[in-house]
């Protein structure tokens, strides 16, 4: 019996506080700094003058399975969502963070509309309380806690182990896809570079600091990314290209990558 393509699909802040629907372009209307921004927005959500199709939160119907969880292809696609999460507790860190990108991703905190920015966007926010083995969620306060064995690092693992003792798939064979933001931050550094040329700590070989898995196909969606500028997204894409990466350029590569 051939082993399942295994796909894991890394989906970083896609939280109300960077993505949700803004009023009009005016950058004040922005709940913090890193709000990716009206246009970003319409990318990934939709609507707008031109009334576009919401393609972030249609992708993710499909990657869970669809209506009723079953949709073809979705039994073997794993996502992750990394949530951004500070706890207002007065530090001076926090404090300090809060100074530089505005207040975001406080637990309980509702904006003047009763909502909560600390959950994800649209149906994500339903779709994180999934229980079906493929639905992950990882809170983390950091930009980098995704590297040094954090972050999504351990859910990573324990896929990667169920994939190679349950299915018979080599760790090394997952495909992981990024999408949310940011792109040359998380996306690009923490995804792409780390998980292909850093590689995650080998469970296989516990006693030996120097062993990782190195995954061979790791992608970033262009139509499923963001970052607050979009310079900033078109160098991530570049680079991604540059050091062996995939880019899937449109909606429908996403969901081909992923067998959907």
């Amino acid at each position: 019996m051939t082993p399942p393509t295994i796909t894991v699909v890394i989906a970083q802040c896609l939280q109300r506080s960077f993505i949700s629907p803004l009023a009009g372009p005016d950058p004040r209307l922005k709940p913090c700094h890193l709000h990716a921004g009206y246009a970003n927005t319409v990318r990934l959500l939709g609507g707008g003058p031109q009334n576009l199709p919401n393609v972030l939160e249609d992708f993710l119907w499909h990657a869970h399975g669809g209506a009723d969880g079953q949709h073809p292809g979705a039994e073997s696609v794993h996502v992750i969502y990394v949530d951004d999460e500070h706890i207002d507790d007065g530090s001076e860190l926090t404090t300090q963070h809060f100074s530089q990108f505005g207040r975001h991703c406080v637990p309980g905190e509702v904006d003047e509309r009763g909502l909560e920015g600390y959950l994800g966007t649209g149906r994500t926010a339903e779709w994180r309380g999934l229980r079906n083995g493929r639905t992950h969620v990882v809170r983390t306060p950091g930009l980098n806690d995704n590297m040094y064995g954090s972050g999504f690092i351990p859910v990573l693992t324990s896929i990667c182990q169920e994939a190679e003792e349950v299915y018979g798939v080599r760790p090394e064979d997952i495909q992981i896809v990024n999408i949310g933001g940011w792109s040359i931050i998380k996306e690009l550094f923490c995804g792409v570079w780390e998980l292909m040329h850093h590689g995650i700590p080998d469970y296989r070989d516990l006693n030996n600091r120097e062993a990782t898995i190195r995954f061979h196909t790791v992608a970033l969606s262009d139509a499923l990314s963001y970052s607050v500028q979009r310079e900033h997204h078109n160098i991530a894409l570049d680079i991604t290209t540059m050091i062996g990466g995939t880019v899937l350029r449109s909606y429908q590569d996403a969901l081909a990558f992923c067998r959907l």
